[in-house]
């Protein structure tokens, strides 16, 4: 692995179902990657709400995490770690991340509805700030195991880099890439796509990483394209590249909030562009 011996996987609660689903996803990867789960809790005004509904002590969001732990290690055969902080949620969750040293972060999020604080736009904040690929859970695991994996391709410069987190995912998961292509219908943008395209296909044959190439529709949203394409391939992720720098304005017309809320609730890993210290490919 690129990460520690035994690699970290955070997933963050706030003790609702939705975040269950994260957790559930979190010991799966952590168990494919003979890794820990780091549960986080970040210390809100909702937490204190539940304290005060339930008549307990701060000290009971340690015995809830506790009590997770144990869980996990029932279920999945997966030790955790167990964090409980105080501050703003976006900053304590990248603090914690790295202090970790964590892989990947598994978190789960109730679409455009609801009240926790999880929600919508929070979201994305998240995926901004992270230091780390932030993958997007709407469902529980199931049979999911990470083998199958949608990897959209459009222009833009961190969608190749990608391929880094394509090798840790196969050798740890055995995954195979769906390659999907953007499809702009004019010369220089399609050639620049093709020399994208070579070079990664370069990179996965070298490492003797399976992968098919599929390409878009000239038009429609390539969002919507790559969420209707992972689910005809039954895809058990679909992976993109977010830019940590621009946050949406709109998220009602923005590609990577169409992917993210997909309405087959396909898990997304988020991967933030300047984050990838490395050149194409890695070592």
């Amino acid at each position: 692995m690129d990460n520690a011996e035994q690699p970290i996987v955070l997933a963050t609660t706030d003790f609702t179902e939705i975040s269950d689903y994260a957790i559930d996803h979190a010991a799966t990867m952590a168990k494919i990657l003979h890794g820990k789960v780091l549960l986080l809790h970040v210390i809100d005004k909702y937490t204190h709400r539940m304290l005060k509904r339930e008549g307990k002590p701060e000290s009971y969001v340690n015995e809830k995490l506790e009590n997770i732990s144990e869980q996990i290690k029932e279920s999945h055969g997966v030790e955790s770690i167990v964090v409980v902080k105080k501050g703003k949620i976006f900053q304590v969750i990248a603090e914690v991340a790295k202090a970790y040293d964590a892989l990947l972060h598994f978190l789960g999020t109730h679409g455009k509805k609801g009240i926790q604080w999880i929600v919508g736009s929070f979201a994305l904040k998240v995926v901004k700030k992270s230091p780390v690929p932030v993958v997007v859970i709407q469902k529980p695991a199931g049979n999911i195991n990470y083998k199958h994996i949608v990897y959209p391709l459009d222009p833009l410069p961190g969608s190749k880099q990608k391929v880094k987190w394509a090798k840790i995912l196969h050798r740890a998961a055995g995954s195979h890439f769906d390659i999907f292509i953007d499809n702009y219908g004019d010369g220089p943008t399609d050639k620049k796509l093709k020399a994208d395209l070579n070079q990664i296909c370069e990179i996965l044959k070298h490492h003797n990483i399976p992968y098919d190439t599929h390409c878009a529709r000239p038009s429609g949203s390539f969002g919507l394209q790559v969420v209707e394409f992972a689910n005809k391939q039954q895809a058990d992720a679909i992976m993109i590249t977010s830019d940590p720098d621009k946050l949406t304005c709109n998220p009602f017309n923005k590609e990577e909030e169409r992917v993210m809320y997909n309405k087959e609730k396909i898990p997304v890993m988020f991967i933030n562009s300047k984050n990838l210290s490395l050149l194409i490919g890695g070592p």
